[in-house]
């Protein structure tokens, strides 16, 4: 047996999420219409140390027994696999960590090979693309979104995509809207440069990049007619936050902002120095005097820094990022003390994630975050072991059809990349993903993955991807499958009604080929509509 497939090391809405996952009071799972099987017992795994148990508000009285590395991967990995998990207890913990956050140094060879020759406008600028497409610039930004599900199912640079989309969050621009044409753009030159680099830098490239001028109307802003759109997200959002800022202070923002622009002619960011008002200025405990209308650049400078650099900014991005891999309520001792580490470092998001993955409050999180469905269709799809993609379609013409299932079934579970309609980015806490629809969304979206044939991303067969063979017991096969599919080893009761599933009426004492072909499936779909599967 391939070891990877087992163990190296073996809220309010919680009542209402077992009862519709069908989980009894004890853990097990129950399906009405499956006679209740005698327990099996699950097939004798290596001996090794386990992390603590851990029962968290969202997985209720579910006992989740995982690895280090499995818990991990789970939580830095769009799509976590065992092959991944394997990798991490071959370089050992700390060294696989920093392995990630040097992305740079890792060979990315097969993602940017697809994106590029399907997706290139996600890549050019802004006056590239509308040369290229005859003037429809605005595909760039529909590109860049299906761009995204390709870089998190063929990403080597697991922790780095999982950034990208984290800061995207936080700096948030829609694909589809007025800032189209410029958000592909966007994506590379600010939140892919900087993603794991300083968020000063990262801040002030966004503040003064075209897509972020127009997504907030900072190009209508004038001395004559202040628009205080941006002045005011500027503080709200992308950094100190509702509490540290008073209504003076944004106008006094939006008037610093004047100026600040776009040159039509070639789509670029441009200071207009008589649009710039002049005059004192006074942000919170920011000060400039502003003497002339050249002083607009030094001004912007100057108050972003100061932005980036400020406590209430450093806590409010540790606490983005705790949120996002650690639980959705992280303590606030461990919100502190990243936040102090962000300040020590020059607002590094490289040193803070670093001293986040290390924290015992990041270890001991297993089974307190719940996968968005951008995660869970990476994930299955990830699973099957896709080789390329074989878009219908082209950049030039219907790009959902590049990536058409896929991006269909996003957009039923609310989830199309970077199409959130709102400026502050999709939530990140279990309470907004675990409605009644949502739940509906993914059962439906995981019988598709597990039944369609996607021809845009042709994979193995569920029986070649998970290893499993005529010569294995339905235990056997069903200890392999949810493991290999959510690195939790299930309870006895819960791998019972898995291997039920895979058994069906035979009573043979290993698998045959019509239970492979016609009733694997229906297990693998029960594993990844279980809550094992959706907490990640």
């Amino acid at each position: 047996m391939d070891t990877s497939s087992t163990p190296d090391t073996t809220s309010d809405l919680t009542t209402d999420r077992r009862q519709l996952f069908g989980l009894t009071v004890g853990g097990g799972l129950a399906l009405a219409s499956l006679a209740t099987p005698t327990p099996a017992a699950a097939v004798p795994l290596p001996s090794a140390p386990v992390l603590p148990e851990r029962i968290s508000t969202l997985s209720g009285t579910l006992e989740l027994n995982s690895t280090l590395a499995w818990h991990l991967a789970r939580r830095v990995c769009p799509a976590p696999t065992p092959s991944i998990v394997a990798d991490i207890n071959k370089r050992g913990y700390n060294a696989w960590i920093e392995r990630q956050l040097s992305w740079s140094k890792i060979k990315d060879t097969q993602a940017k090979a697809l994106v590029k020759k399907h997706l290139s406008w996600a890549t050019k600028t802004t006056k590239e693309v509308d040369k290229a497409s005859h003037g429809q610039s605005w595909r760039a930004g529909k590109a860049m979104s299906v761009s995204r599900t390709i870089w998190q199912i063929y990403t080597k640079r697991y922790l780095y995509e999982s950034m990208v989309d984290t800061m995207a969050d936080q700096l948030y621009i829609s694909a589809d809207g007025k800032a189209g044409s410029f958000v592909g753009w966007f994506d590379w030159k600010v939140l892919r440069k900087h993603a794991l680099g300083k968020y000063s830098d990262m801040l002030y490239a966004a503040i003064t990049h075209p897509a972020m001028q127009i997504y907030l109307d900072n190009h209508l802003n004038s001395v004559t007619n202040p628009n205080e759109n941006l002045g005011r997200e500027l503080l709200e959002l992308h950094t100190v936050g509702v509490g540290n800022y008073t209504e003076d202070d944004v106008r006094q923002s939006a008037l610093l902002l004047t100026g600040h622009g776009l040159d039509w002619k070639k789509y670029t960011y441009k200071f207009w120095e008589w649009n710039h008002y002049v005059g004192p200025l006074k942000i919170m405990d920011f000060t400039h005097p502003n003497a002339s209308r050249k002083a607009g650049p030094d001004a912007l400078r100057k108050y972003l820094w100061y932005l980036a650099h400020h406590p209430a900014t450093a806590r409010r991005i540790a606490r983005r990022l705790a949120v996002r891999y650690v639980s959705d309520s992280p303590s606030d001792a461990l919100v502190e003390s990243l936040a102090q580490v962000y300040l020590a470092n020059n607002t590094s998001l490289r040193a803070t994630m670093r001293a986040l993955l290390h924290s015992d409050e990041f270890k001991n999180s297993v089974g307190e975050k719940w996968r968005r469905p951008q995660e869970t269709m990476a994930a299955m799809i990830k699973a099957q072991k896709p080789g390329t993609i074989k878009p219908k379609g082209k950049q030039s013409g219907n790009l959902w059809d590049i990536l058409g299932t896929v991006e269909w079934l996003l957009s039923t579970g609310g989830h199309v990349p970077r199409m959130w309609p709102v400026v502050n980015g999709y939530p990140d806490q279990a309470r907004d993903w675990m409605a009644t629809q949502d739940m509906l969304a993914h059962f439906d979206a995981a019988f598709a993955r597990v039944n369609w044939k996607d021809k845009e991303i042709p994979v193995k067969s569920w029986a070649s991807a998970l290893g499993v063979t005529t010569s294995m017991t339905a235990e056997q096969a069903a200890s392999r499958i949810t493991y290999r599919l959510t690195g939790y080893s299930w309870n006895a009761a819960d791998l019972a009604v898995i291997t039920a599933r895979l058994r069906g009426g035979y009573t043979g004492s290993t698998l045959t080929k019509n239970q492979i072909k016609n009733r694997l499936p229906l297990a693998v779909h029960l594993v990844f509509c279980s809550p094992y599967f959706m907490l990640r």
